[in-house]
């Protein structure tokens, strides 16, 4: 009797090193993190939802730890990714017209821009769209800026041919144009207050984002590749769910100005005042509404329909449309 007595509690013995020993290697997997690579854009529009996801937490609380990596404009972030230094990046409504052709797809829906605008200097003898005729316009063709210059020209009957597009970074932009180098120039924030700022009385703003929202929404999103959605769903979903919560807590406000802030290197207070000027915002809840009800599609259709009435894309049949490379299923799953 001893010895069966010693046999079983040699058997107990084992078994309670195995479960320890399994204990463990289920804590190290709970904690194993992953590391992706963010691309974003030096504004508001594109800082801010990134930004509080890294400083609230959110990402860590998914397991993910994330290098954030500052592009000048969307293509060079859809470019960036395509070569693969990239995982996730935000573009603005310009860099849309690239997803029509394949380049990425659209796992998030971020926010509707209203940082565009166009404009002018009075000593160049404009004070109206029309006026643009014959001068030099700056412009970061492919973004938000183009757009925004074409829908401007399109409502006075103009077009680009009209005028003498000279094509430059966004950092460029505002040094062009308090230098005297180009008559106007479509941008976006901070370089448009930047350009206020300088002109003072001079500064004439002939279009923004707010006169055409609802016929022509300007949509910012999270992309990325093909490739990379394919293999990695779940990665995304976790994305998706960080980025909801960044998005509940920046409606809100918070630290959201102050966390920008420190992401951007500028002030608090005119990253506050771009957050209530430059940006419409939305909860998790409404975007998940939007993506299961389908007003989400009904945006990126608009948005698309609009590039091929302003000759940004050439209407083919191997043109994809916004059900081929927006996400809404993925963005309904992460928002739970």
């Amino acid at each position: 009797m001893r010895k069966r007595h010693w046999w079983q509690l040699l058997i107990v013995m084992l078994l309670a090193v195995i479960m320890v020993g399994c204990g463990k290697n289920s804590a190290s997997q709970s904690t194993k993190t992953t590391t992706i690579k963010i691309g974003y854009m030096a504004n508001v529009n594109s800082a801010s939802l990134v930004a509080v996801a890294k400083e609230a937490g959110y990402f860590e609380k998914q397991g993910l730890k994330v290098k954030l990596v500052t592009f000048q404009d969307g293509p060079s972030i859809l470019a960036a990714m395509k070569s693969g230094s990239i995982d996730f990046g935000q573009i603005g409504t310009g860099a849309h017209t690239a997803l029509a052709k394949g380049q990425a797809k659209v796992v998030l829906f971020d926010s509707l821009s209203t940082s565009d605008k166009l404009i002018a200097n009075k000593k160049s003898g404009i004070t109206s769209i029309k006026d643009l005729k014959g001068k030099k316009v700056a412009v970061v063709s492919g973004t938000s800026s183009q757009v925004i210059l074409d829908t401007a020209l399109e409502s006075a009957g103009l077009s680009e041919s009209d005028v003498t597009i000279v094509n430059m970074s966004a950092a460029a932009i505002a040094t062009a144009m308090t230098a005297g180098k180009v008559d106007a120039a479509a941008a976006w924030s901070p370089s448009t207050d930047t350009i206020t700022s300088k002109l003072g009385s001079n500064a004439v703003t002939l279009a923004s984002d707010n006169d055409y929202l609802t016929k022509m929404p300007s949509v910012s999103s999270w992309v990325v590749t093909k490739r990379f959605a394919s293999k990695n769903s779940a990665l995304i979903k976790k994305f998706d769910t960080a980025m909801y919560q960044a998005m509940d807590y920046r409606v809100k406000g918070g630290n959201t100005a102050k966390w920008t802030a420190k992401l951007l290197g500028v002030s608090t207070s005119s990253i506050k005042t771009q957050l209530k000027s430059v940006i419409k915002l939305y909860t998790a809840k409404e975007v998940k509404k939007m993506a299961k009800n389908g007003a989400l599609l009904k945006l990126y259709t608009t948005q698309q329909n609009n590039f091929v009435k302003l000759g940004l894309l050439k209407q083919s049949s191997s043109l994809l449309t916004p059900a081929d490379y927006v996400d809404t299923k993925i963005m309904q799953t992460g928002a739970d």
